[in-house]
C-alpha cells in the first residue's frame, strides 16, 4: 500500500471530512480525494462511502482501520530510530513489574545513562505483536510461539508456586502435591501468560480436574484475593516475594514427579539485528551478568 495514500485514509477517518483531512495534512482536497480512489482501486474494495449524511465507513475500512495505524506509528517509529538513541523493551506483566526493574537499574548505571530506556509492560500476545511490528526492539516473554525472523533465549527458569493466605491449612507444608490441585477451586490470573499450557504439559488429562473459579486479569488481583481468603493460585515465585518476606502469603513449591515445576522465560530479539546495537548491549546483559 501507499503510505501516502494511507495518511490521506487515515485524516479522513479521524476527521470526519475530506476537506478537514486536506487541511490537516497541508495538501488539496482533490489531491486527497485522489488518495482514497487510488488506495480503494489498489485494494480492489471501496472504503470510504458520500452521501447526505457526511463520510461513511465501509465495513473494508473498519478492518483496514487498525493495520493503517500500526503502519503510521511503525513508520514513524523507523524514523525517530534514526535520529535517536532509545532502546524500547517489551515485557509480559509479571517480568516487567516483578523481573526486570534490577536489571535496568544495572544496565542504566554501567552505561551512565548514555541513552534512553522506555519500558512497554503488557500481556504476553500484545507484547510479541509489538515486538514484530516493531514497536519495541526486544522482548521478554513467558512464551514463544516461533514466529519467523526472530531468535530466542532462554533467560530464567522461574519456579511456580502456589500460594495460599497464612491461616490455610496447607501452611506448614514444604511441597504442594499435585493430588492436591485436583478439584480445586484456584483463582486466575492474567490470560496469555502459557500457565495453563504448562500445567497441561506436566498435568497431563488430569489437569482438567483444576478448575478456575475466578478470573482476576492480573497476579497482583490474585494477591490480594489469596490474602482475603477468596482461594489459591499459582504464580511465579518471585512475584510474591514481598509479601512471603511480610507474613502475608505463603509461597509452596509444587511437586511434580520429585521435581519444581518452573516456567522457562525467554529474551526475543529479531534475527537480522546488528552486534554493535543498543539491543545486543542489553541482551548480553541480560544473559550474562
Amino acid at each position: 500500500m501507499n503510505f501516502e495514500y494511507v495518511e490521506s485514509f487515515l485524516a479522513v477517518v479521524h476527521t470526519g471530512s475530506f476537506r478537514q483531512a486536506a487541511k490537516q495534512l497541508g495538501i488539496s482536497q482533490p489531491a486527497v480525494s485522489q488518495h482514497i480512489k487510488k488506495l480503494e482501486a489498489s485494494l480492489n474494495t471501496q472504503l470510504i462511502i458520500r452521501d447526505r449524511k457526511g463520510n461513511q465507513l465501509t465495513s473494508a475500512a473498519q478492518k483496514l482501520l487498525p493495520y493503517a495505524e500500526s503502519l503510521v506509528l511503525v513508520t514513524q517509529r523507523a524514523v525517530s530510530a534514526l535520529k535517536s538513541t532509545k532502546l524500547i523493551i517489551g515485557a509480559s506483566s509479571n517480568i516487567g513489574i516483578y523481573l526486570l526493574p534490577p536489571y535496568l537499574k544495572y544496565h542504566l548505571e554501567k552505561y551512565a545513562n548514555s541513552y534512553e530506556v522506555d519500558l512497554v509492560i503488557d500481556t504476553n500476545p500484545i507484547i510479541a505483536d509489538k515486538l514484530e511490528t516493531g514497536l519495541v526492539d526486544i522482548a521478554l516473554m513467558e512464551w514463544w510461539d516461533n514466529r519467523p525472523g526472530f531468535i530466542a533465549q532462554l533467560w530464567q527458569n522461574e519456579e511456580l508456586v502456589v500460594i495460599v493466605p497464612p491461616n490455610h491449612p496447607w501452611r506448614n507444608l514444604t511441597k504442594v502435591p499435585k493430588a492436591y490441585l485436583e478439584n480445586i477451586e484456584m483463582l486466575g490470573g492474567e490470560k496469555g501468560t502459557g500457565t495453563r499450557r504448562l500445567l497441561q504439559q506436566f498435568f497431563g488429562e488430569q489437569v482438567h480436574k483444576m478448575r478456575i473459579s475466578m478470573e482476576l486479569g492480573s497476579t497482583e488481583a490474585v494477591k490480594r484475593a489469596v490474602q482475603a481468603g477468596l482461594g489459591v493460585s499459582i504464580v511465579l515465585s518471585k512475584s510474591v516475594t514481598q509479601e512471603v518476606q511480610a507474613g502475608l502469603l505463603r509461597a509452596i513449591p509444587i511437586d511434580v514427579d520429585s521435581k519444581t515445576l518452573c516456567k522457562k522465560l525467554f529474551v526475543i530479539w529479531r534475527s537480522s539485528l546488528s552486534l554493535d546495537s543498543l539491543v545486543h548491549q542489553f541482551i548480553q546483559m541480560l544473559l550474562h551478568e
